[in-house]
């Protein structure tokens, strides 16, 4: 019984006269795939006898065994299509120039060729650098808090405010208090001005009685030289005369006492007038409000802020680098390479450099100045630093295509079709570049992808080169 699918097959596999593909007989994909449908058939179907196939000639199949059927010539269709297209996959491409042999098959040796792509080593300058993320921050702040402690009157200004040194005013804390504070301190000057004045109008007095005094003896001892009084009474008139003098004297310390008191007054009043003028804060430097702390009625005292200013203009970059670096950054000489987003800053001097390592981390800080900021480049920012410790010239190859043999570094070459291992030795690693320090010079092509399948002799085939 010859089957429908068979006969597909039979015509499938027929030869075809195209000079390029020829396909002379089934194959054994094709063969083992016609078998498989007969027995699949007889199974489902039945085998079919000679005197069966006789009575069965004009007579119409039975329902099931017409569903069975139809089913398994779909079956056999769809294998024998599986089985073309594996045919046409395992035989020779078209348009070979050696009927028979594979595709990337070497012709010296005999053996498929492993497919690579070259690179070409250049000179470049490579550096020694650690790249790492900082911060940006004002290089000129201030944290204002109140010199006077006491209770917010009222803040002046709000966060995003500009401000200007010693002008704008910031905050005032207790003005009432303070004011009748400097009027008290007014009155208690005014007072020992006045007991000044008396203090010295006694001692004017006081003199006055010593001066009579004085005049009282004269005459007594020119009349006792006479005869004319007792002794007595002229002992009497100079006791007299000593008591006006220590008056006077007590009235001079009085004068002076109040003098002090007026001058301790006039201080008071000068305290008090500060007291009240550092009531108000006005702005310690140019720049921004960058945080308000308080709020008005909110108790303020010394060492707590209450705004915090920022100066725009000149900001600062701060990093911290492992301490094996700390030997190779140098103030005023080292460069870094900063990125703030998608702000190139460029290259900027190191301004500082910790002059101890943290103990605890085993890191240092290192900062650099960036002068009238472009726009986005704002305290807060993250910024990525590149520090550049050292760099040389000298030639590169692409990182991938160093390889490890037997513990010891190699690139591959291709030489008559053929990979060649060159030894050599590595330096720095750069941008996913790695220099060599010997072994390979720059012009030279070297195996950048596939280099892990190749071997020293291994049979190649060059799919793209270039610099890459």
């Amino acid at each position: 019984m010859t089957l429908p699918s068979q006969l597909g097959t039979e015509k499938a596999l027929g030869r075809r006269d195209d000079d390029t593909i020829r396909i002379d007989g089934p194959s054994a994909v094709e063969q083992n795939t016609v078998a498989a449908i007969g027995r699949f058939d007889a199974a489902v179907i039945g085998p079919a006898r000679p005197e069966e196939r006789e009575a069965n000639q004009g007579i119409p199949m039975p329902k099931e065994k017409s569903w069975l059927a139809g089913v398994a010539f779909g079956v056999g269709a769809i294998v024998i299509v599986v089985g073309l297209i594996a045919h046409w996959l395992l035989s020779p491409s078209v348009g070979s120039d050696a009927p028979g042999q594979d595709a990337g098959v070497s012709s010296a040796t005999g053996k498929k060729a492993v497919p690579v792509v070259l690179a070409t080593a250049r000179s470049m300058t490579f550096e020694d650098r650690a790249t790492v993320s900082g911060s940006v921050r004002a290089k000129r702040y201030a944290m204002v808090s109140a010199r006077i402690p006491g209770t917010l009157d009222d803040v002046f200004v709000d966060e995003g405010d500009r401000v200007e040194a010693g002008k704008t005013r910031l905050f005032q804390t207790d003005s009432l208090k303070l004011m009748k504070a400097v009027a008290i301190a007014k009155q208690n000057l005014a007072v020992s001005e006045s007991t000044v004045r008396e203090k010295e109008a006694l001692l004017e007095k006081s003199l006055a009685v010593v001066d009579q005094a004085a005049s009282d003896l004269r005459r007594y001892r020119a009349l006792l030289e006479r005869d004319a009084i007792a002794a007595q009474a002229a002992e009497q008139q100079e006791s007299q005369h000593k008591q006006c003098e220590a008056d006077a004297r007590h009235s001079q310390a009085l004068v002076d006492l109040a003098k002090a008191q007026f001058e301790q007054a006039r201080l008071n009043l000068t305290i008090a007038e500060k007291d009240l003028a550092d009531s108000l804060v006005l702005a310690p430097i140019d720049g921004v409000v960058a945080e308000r702390f308080r709020e008005p009625g909110e108790m303020a005292a010394p060492g707590t802020p209450v705004v915090r200013i920022e100066d725009l203009s000149l900001l600062e970059i701060s990093v911290f680098l492992p301490e094996k670096f700390h030997a190779l950054v140098i103030p005023g000489k080292t460069t870094m390479r900063v990125t703030v987003g998608r702000v190139d800053l460029g290259e900027r001097a190191v301004s500082y450099r910790s002059p101890t390592v943290d103990s605890k981390l085993r890191t240092f800080e290192v900062r650099g100045l960036i002068e009238s900021p472009p726009e986005g480049v704002v305290p807060g920012c993250m910024a990525t630093v590149t520090i550049v410790t050292e760099s040389n010239e000298g030639v590169g190859v692409p990182s991938g295509a160093i390889q490890i043999r037997e513990g010891k570094p190699v690139v591959f070459t291709v030489v008559e079709d053929q990979a060649r291992m060159v030894p050599v030795r590595t330096g720095e690693d750069m941008g996913g570049w790695r220099e060599i320090v010997e072994g390979v010079s720059a012009g030279m092509t070297v195996i950048a992808k596939g280099q892990f399948l190749v071997e020293d002799g291994t049979p190649v085939s060059v799919v793209r080169e270039g610099s890459r």
